[in-house]
């Protein structure tokens, strides 16, 4: 997705989180040493190439020790537009213009001017209101949900992956819905959501390729660890187009990258293929090992 792609709501998301790393005076590699997140994942966050999760913004709120209210105001304003989301409920009763909530994203902060004055702290009062209520009732409809899962069991299926999801937040999306989304940014790759590896092969130079999946989600994606310049990864599975990224820069040559998932039901997985395209060689593997396929 290109800059001009890419929703207003997401390129004002990456600046604030710019600004947020600019005062804590980190590091791409400090930032991965400081959170569970990678170099190459901040550059992509702080860039907007993807959604960042939630957590990775109240982390790095904290580490430049500001308030969290704009950035995870922002966010929700994001993930919203790049979920697409963002239209529904656009018009209320006879036709009603919807406003965007601009004293929540574009508040200053109360130590921007000084002591905020009575209407200021009001309308602070009112946000806080505002957004502890949401968070309640997600919550309330998160443990609904996690209260059902439980009951259905847990165990592993036969690659070792869980079956069944005991606690944290539900993913973001569920089979062909996940096609085309970072699995990190829906959660099929969170530690409340482990996935699995189905397949991986070892090329030239310490590359690694994984093939990874997620019960969870019912979707599959591919992973290249230590990988070059000019790579680039693919994963592919029956009935749906190939899915993949390329390694851009240094900061992806050093990180983990992945691609977007596709879907892939239980019955399908036997057909699922890594790939990796190098100096104009393609090489794809499965879970029964390395397949030839010369070409581009």
């Amino acid at each position: 997705m290109t800059s001009q792609e890419r929703p207003s709501e997401c390129v004002r998301l990456a600046e604030a989180l710019r600004e947020l790393r600019a005062a804590a005076g980190l590091s791409l590699a400090a930032l991965a040493a400081k959170t569970p997140y990678s170099k190459s994942s901040w550059e992509r966050y702080l860039n907007g190439k993807t959604l960042p999760p939630r957590q990775a913004v109240e982390e790095l709120c904290v580490l430049a020790g500001e308030r969290q209210d704009r950035p995870l105001a922002l966010w929700g304003l994001a993930e919203s537009a790049w979920s697409g989301r963002a239209g529904v409920g656009a018009a209320g009763p006879a036709g009603a213009r919807r406003e965007e909530p601009r004293d929540v994203a574009d508040a200053p902060t109360p130590e921007a001017d000084g002591e905020p004055g009575p209407a200021e702290r009001g309308r602070w009062r009112s946000t806080g209101f505002l957004a502890g209520t949401l968070g309640g009732l997600a919550a309330v409809a998160a443990g609904v949900l996690l209260v059902v899962w439980g009951f259905g069991g847990s165990g592993t299926d036969a690659e070792g992956a869980p079956t069944s999801v005991n606690s944290g937040p539900a993913p973001g999306c569920s089979g062909d819905s996940c096609t085309g989304k970072d699995a990190e940014a829906t959660r099929c790759s969170g530690a409340a959501n482990p996935p699995g590896t189905l397949a991986e092969h070892r090329f030239g130079g310490g590359t690694v390729v994984k093939v990874r999946r997620s019960v969870e989600c019912g979707a599959v994606w591919a992973r290249i660890d230590r990988g070059r310049v000019g790579d680039r990864v693919e994963i592919v599975a029956p009935g749906i187009g190939t899915q993949q990224t390329e390694v851009r820069d240094r900061f992806d040559e050093e990180g983990s990258l992945p691609t977007p998932m596709a879907a892939a039901r239980r019955d399908e997985l036997a057909d699922v293929r890594g790939c990796l395209v190098r100096d104009g060689e393609r090489q794809c593997f499965g879970a029964g090992g390395k397949t030839g396929d010369a070409g581009k």
